[in-house]
C-alpha cells in the first residue's frame, strides 16, 4: 500500500509511480472529527488501489513490448536462440520466484512451428490470453 502517514498522523500522502512518473496526492486530517477522518483515509486507500490498477496495466504493456539486444537475442525478452549442435528457441521465465526453461528445437518442429509454440508458452507463462502480434512478427532469421 502506496498510503503513507506523515507529521504524527496530521496528513496522509498517496504517492504511486505509473510510467516513470510520480502520482501523488495529499489529505488533510487537521481539524476533522472522526468520521470526516475515516472518510479521509477511505478516499486514499481508493485512490491508491486505482493508481496500482494504472501501475500494474502499465507495468503489463512495458513487458509486452519489451525487447533485449543480444547476440542471442530473438528481440523478445524471454526468449532467446541457442546453438547447439542444432538452433532452438529457448524460453526462460520466472513466474512466482521459480524459474521456467523450455526449448522448442528448430530442427524438429521447424522454424515457424518452433517459434509459435515458444511466443505461445511465454505468453501462457506470463498470463496473457494471446500471443501479442508484435511477438509473431519477430520470429528471426535462424542460419
Amino acid at each position: 500500500m502506496a498510503v503513507y502517514e506523515l507529521n504524527g498522523g496530521q496528513l496522509l500522502r498517496v504517492a504511486r509511480s505509473i510510467d516513470g512518473r510520480l502520482h501523488q496526492h495529499y489529505f488533510s486530517l487537521v481539524g476533522l472529527n472522526k468520521t470526516h477522518q475515516r472518510q479521509a483515509r477511505k478516499e486514499a486507500r481508493a485512490l491508491d488501489e486505482e493508481w496500482k490498477l494504472r501501475q500494474e496495466k502499465a507495468r503489463s504493456k512495458r513487458i509486452r513490448g519489451a525487447e533485449t539486444e543480444s547476440g542471442h537475442s530473438t528481440g523478445v525478452r524471454g526468449i532467446n536462440v541457442v546453438r547447439r549442435p542444432s538452433a532452438a528457441f529457448r524460453v526462460q521465465v520466472q513466474i512466482e520466484g521459480k524459474s521456467h526453461v523450455r526449448e522448442f528445437s528448430v530442427k524438429r518442429l521447424g522454424a515457424n512451428k518452433a517459434w509459435s509454440q515458444a511466443t505461445r508458452f511465454l505468453a501462457q507463462c506470463r498470463g496473457f490470453k494471446t500471443v501479442p502480434k508484435a511477438w509473431a512478427s519477430r520470429m528471426p532469421d535462424i542460419d
